[in-house]
């Protein structure tokens, strides 16, 4: 018999899956032009597993944070994060813009945010209607990393629901994570991976 929590954590990772389908129903309408997103995976990390999914996608990131608020008065950190190259590429592609340029611009930065505002309102709707409540989010905030600096988040966070999926755009594949923290995750029991199909 499949014990309880397991059985919730899988409905939650299925419902992470069809969420960001439906976001990537959004990115094709507003660039018209076929947008691709999947899940691979779901889990909820400890603080060593969160650094290693950091590191296996590069050494220089760009992620989308934002910083959000429960009518419960429970804090969360959420966060897209994109290998730098990939993800930009991936931005200038939906912007029409060349490939080339060595520095994200404001233009840039500012397709980030929405990028990362409609994955993360997917990801954290599905969380909020598995745990019954309403989140009031802040606007998004890019950010960009350095090789030998941690990225982004908090080296206080000890635990987080991480979404691992895949997005596709003219033959252009970029993997990335979508980093949920929460201080009501602290009490969910450390699961392995659970695998999705793509």
């Amino acid at each position: 018999m499949i014990p309880p929590h397991m059985k919730a954590f899988g409905e939650l990772a299925g419902s992470m899956s069809r969420s960001v389908h439906c976001a990537a129903s959004t990115f094709t309408q507003i660039v018209s032009e076929q947008v691709g997103m999947s899940v691979s995976h779901v889990e909820i990390a400890d603080r060593a597993r969160l650094d290693l999914c950091l590191a296996s996608l590069d050494s220089c990131l760009c992620g989308v944070a934002q910083r959000m608020r429960t009518t419960e008065g429970c804090g969360a950190e959420a966060m897209l994060v994109l290998p730098q190259i990939g993800g930009l590429a991936l931005v200038r592609r939906m912007l029409g813009l060349p490939g080339d340029i060595a520095e994200p611009g404001e233009l840039e930065q500012d397709a980030l945010a929405e990028v990362g505002n409609i994955v993360i309102d997917a990801c954290t709707g599905v969380l909020a209607g598995a745990l019954g409540w309403h989140i009031e989010a802040a606007q998004p905030r890019v950010t960009l990393s350095v090789p030998d600096r941690l990225f982004g988040v908090d080296e206080s966070v000890r635990s987080a629901l991480v979404t691992h999926l895949r997005m596709h755009l003219s033959g252009l594949r970029v993997d990335g994570l979508v980093i949920l923290e929460m201080t009501a995750l602290a009490g969910l029991p450390m699961l392995p991976p659970r695998r999705l199909d793509a």
